[in-house]
């Protein structure tokens, strides 16, 4: 099927090349963050992604490097940086959801969103998010609902979405990958590999156009968390319509990874270095992989896609690194993961639900095994990865994705009432949102107490120097008249 002039056929050429020194060896070395992400009541899964750099923001609060989290039926957006709080920004009328994947386009204009099996995909602007009004997705007027088959998608350019998914007209246990072009009146759906054995995967497309998908589960012969990477000219000629669809395991798609975890989160970071996630549960044909996510080197995925190396080498820790969120390794999978440009974050998901300690003390109760598995009552973590040169705005050590004040130094990242706003940016003591008499009154109430006197208000002790005094008054002052977000 031809496009002549699809924004698909032109997407390669809107995709932006890597900018920064290659990550691979910082994101170990370097402290991590660890945050919870909303709690599971109701549905099983959970889905995320973080904005790009942007200038879009929902009420006042800026999108870019916020983090977005689907699950129940509920989207929320991060409160802030370095924050366990999340706000809603959209519902679904119609039920929990199991989402399957939660895209954002590249330009941080677009939302994709897999309900989950059997359920619509749903693609919005960002710009009907909001805090005060929550838009029900189902009902909206902007939100567009495709009846495809899915299982992840990413997007090709900003105006079209790849997808993975069960393979309608094959028959037995097999997937595939189509494009969507999104402008196109209907939406057309145009195969581009057909006849991938097992289960779905995940999907990614780097900076270039290259295109990586995989094996979700296969048995007899294991081929679990194989990883095939397609050229960009290939892609390209199959949405041109100067090639036919491709058959996986053709000429056409290299051999990148063999039996790498279930492969069901991929995506590339900013210097197109691959993430992989998931996790083998089953064990099948040897040991279990579960409890880490891994990064293949840019420069080796390159390699393949050119034709001059062979599939990675899990062993070699110059073309493959392992993150551990979860000390414990019980994870039944390991993902979502999302990479977040605007503070180049690598951001996992992972699942502390089961037994993770027994006798003695901080022993793992069964590490290495698949014990922890999504279910309702889950409060998923997510793990925050950072390398050298990560933004750090207010120069106090701690990088502006996992930072709570990110424009005013606070190292110690005190936030006393929870609210996701560091003390020493946060006036508002009564939580209204402003900062205004009424804070001015209860910082009065605690004036010249110190930490363990009667009447001392931790709240109000805005610098967190176990003392409430000038420098708390000249902080509230500094803020007096402005509204919430508090950076």
């Amino acid at each position: 099927m031809r496009i002549p002039s699809s924004p698909i056929a032109a997407a390669i050429l809107l995709l932006s090349t890597p900018v920064f020194a290659d990550a691979f060896d910082e994101y170990a070395g370097n402290t991590s963050y660890t945050f919870n992400l909303p709690t599971i009541t109701d549905g099983w899964s959970v889905a995320l992604d973080g904005f790009p750099t942007t200038t879009e923001d929902v009420d006042g609060y800026e999108l870019a490097g916020r983090l977005l989290v689907a699950n129940d039926q509920t989207v929320y957006l991060q409160k802030n940086y370095g924050s366990s709080v999340y706000v809603p920004v959209a519902t679904l009328s119609g039920g929990p959801m199991d989402p399957s994947f939660l895209a954002i386009s590249p330009d941080g204009s677009t939302i994709a969103l897999g309900v989950g099996y059997g359920a619509p995909l749903l693609v919005f602007p960002s710009s009907i998010l909001s805090i005060t009004s929550p838009p029900d997705l189902l009902s909206h007027v902007d939100v567009i609902e495709l009846d495809v088959d899915y299982y992840d998608g990413a997007w090709y350019g900003n105006d079209a979405l790849v997808i993975n998914g069960g393979w309608i007209g094959h028959g037995g246990y097999t997937s595939g990958v189509y494009a969507l072009d999104l402008t196109a009146s209907p939406i057309t759906e145009i195969p581009l590999i057909t006849s991938i054995p097992g289960a779905s995967a995940g999907i990614a497309v780097d900076s270039a156009g290259n295109l990586v998908t995989g094996i979700g589960h296969q048995t007899s012969p294991n081929r679990t968390g194989e990883l095939r990477i397609w050229a960009a000219a290939d892609i390209q000629d199959v949405i041109d319509g100067t090639t036919s669809t491709y058959a996986y395991g053709g000429s056409e798609g290299s051999l990148l990874a063999s039996n790498v975890l279930n492969a069901a989160a991929l995506g590339f970071d900013e210097d197109d270095s691959l993430y992989v996630g998931g996790g083998d549960a089953f064990g099948v044909g040897g040991a279990s992989e579960n409890g880490y996510a891994a990064l293949i080197r840019a420069s080796v995925v390159a390699s393949v896609v050119g034709g001059s190396q062979t599939p990675v080498n899990e062993a070699s820790s110059s073309q493959y690194l392992e993150f551990v969120p979860d000390a414990c390794e019980d994870d039944s999978t390991t993902s979502p993961i999302a990479f977040v440009g605007h503070t180049s974050a690598l951001a996992i998901a992972w699942n502390p639900s089961g037994d993770e300690y027994s006798s003695p003390a901080g022993q793992c109760h069964s590490a290495g095994s698949a014990s922890d598995y999504w279910d309702i009552g889950v409060t998923p973590k997510v793990t925050m990865y950072f390398p050298d040169g990560a933004p750090d705005s207010d120069g106090d050590g701690v990088p502006d994705g996992a930072d709570n004040a990110y424009l005013t130094a606070n190292a110690n990242q005190r936030d006393t009432d929870g609210d996701g706003f560091g003390n020493i940016a946060d006036a508002d003591l009564d939580n209204d949102d402003d900062v205004d008499t009424d804070d001015y009154n209860i910082l009065m109430a605690s004036w010249n107490t110190q930490l363990g006197n009667p009447g001392y208000n931790q709240h109000a002790d805005l610098d967190g120097d176990g003392s409430i005094d000038t420098s708390d008054y000249n902080i509230y002052l500094a803020r007096y008249g402005t509204s919430a977000p508090f950076y």
